[in-house]
């Protein structure tokens, strides 16, 4: 048995962890616009900053899901309008996702409604601490990653 188990600062690390990104999400999923669901946000939010289209599978790997739960997400976000789910014409077992500009105006809409939460939490961090920790947390969301391949 590893001695990290009785180890609490390790313990405290991944109870404070955990407990931020619970309460992170229940507090934008209660201020996204009626009918968007937190996870409709991320992945609006993720593929607005992508340049040309991708795959499900792609979009899959980008947030650790199966291609089942993407699919089924997207499934979603199509029906609401705010992606286009094509056929891949070079293969036509894959498909290709682009946003929609009804998507656009969804997640920029979501931002502006979550804007309070993120004004708030900038405030109370500061631009210099936000700076200096964002490459700790983007280095142990890379280690995560790793382990978990």
């Amino acid at each position: 048995m590893s001695k990290l188990i009785n180890d609490p600062l390790a313990v405290s690390l991944f109870s404070e962890i955990s407990a931020i990104d619970h309460l992170l999400k229940v507090r934008l999923s209660k201020s996204l616009p009626v009918g968007m669901e937190f996870s409709h946000f991320v992945i609006l939010n993720h593929i607005s900053t992508l340049e040309g289209e991708k795959t499900p599978a792609q979009l899959a790997r980008s947030f650790n899901l199966t291609k089942g739960a993407i699919t089924n997400t997207l499934t979603k976000l199509s029906k609401m309008g705010y992606v286009h789910i094509r056929p891949d014409w070079d293969d036509a077992r894959r498909k290709k996702i682009s946003i929609s500009t009804t998507g656009k105006n969804a997640r920029d809409s979501a931002v502006e409604s979550i804007e309070p939460i993120l004004s708030d939490l900038m405030e109370f961090m500061g631009a210099e601490k936000t700076k200096s920790i964002i490459p700790f947390l983007r280095n142990l969301r890379i280690l995560l990653n790793e382990v978990d391949r």
